[in-house]
């Protein structure tokens, strides 16, 4: 019985320490793909461990679907749980981008790096600058950027005391050009391999995944 909740309170621990998994793997060198898929991993195995404590206690003088069907309900809801609680969101591991070039008074518009334009109030807008930070702490050579498109000061504020001084933040440039670009809703994201570039890849929140860290940070040296 001891070691069963052992094994449940392993679980729990991995389910509770899920973003922190994420972070000590790319802490530790490992690629974005890895390390978000890194805890579902543990997690999987600490389930596969309740069942192999409850089969070794519980289960090994019953019946074949006996065991199958207590094997399944554990597997069902312990991975079950682990997914309510960190579910995996369409886009998560997406890397669908497009290529854009901008010529003229547009060109330098976007600096090296990796830039987001977001709109005030966007709660997706909030929650990839967030993640923008967590890279910036592991990465602080990778140049981000913030672009807001309003006039409002008091919106741009928001995402500058967001930011906490990790990640530039300004006022999208007034280009009826520029906005023609954005597909696919906000935030949306723009990368500059070099500053002398006028080739852009861009993607949506939705199309930008754990892939497309890895594709800029390739792409940086990083």
């Amino acid at each position: 019985m001891i070691r069963i909740v052992l094994s449940a309170l392993t679980l729990s621990a991995l389910i509770f320490f899920h973003n922190s998994i994420i972070s000590f793997g790319l802490t530790s060198g490992l690629s974005f793909t890895f390390s978000k898929i890194l805890p579902y991993m543990l997690e999987f195995f600490a389930v596969c461990l309740i069942i192999f404590n409850v089969y070794r206690q519980y289960l090994t003088g019953t019946s074949l679907i006996v065991r199958r069907m207590v094997s399944i309900l554990i597997l069902f809801g312990g991975s079950g749980i682990a997914f309510a609680v960190n579910p995996i969101y369409e886009g998560d591991f997406s890397h669908q981008y497009r290529e854009i070039s901008l010529a003229g008074e547009n060109a330098d518009t976007f600096q090296h790096g990796l830039t987001m334009i977001a709109l005030p109030g966007c709660p997706h807008c909030f929650a990839k600058l967030e993640e923008m930070k967590r890279v910036s702490k592991i990465y602080p050579s990778l140049p981000m950027y913030v672009l807001v498109i309003n006039d409002d000061e008091l919106a741009i504020e928001k995402y500058r005391k967001a930011s906490e001084g990790l990640i530039q933040v300004d006022l999208f440039p007034k280009s009826t050009l520029l906005r023609k670009i954005i597909q696919g809703g906000y935030p949306n994201l723009m990368y500059k391999s070099n500053g002398s570039s006028s080739q852009l890849i861009n993607w949506s929140n939705s199309g930008f995944g754990s892939a497309s860290w890895d594709y800029i940070l390739e792409k940086e040296n990083l």
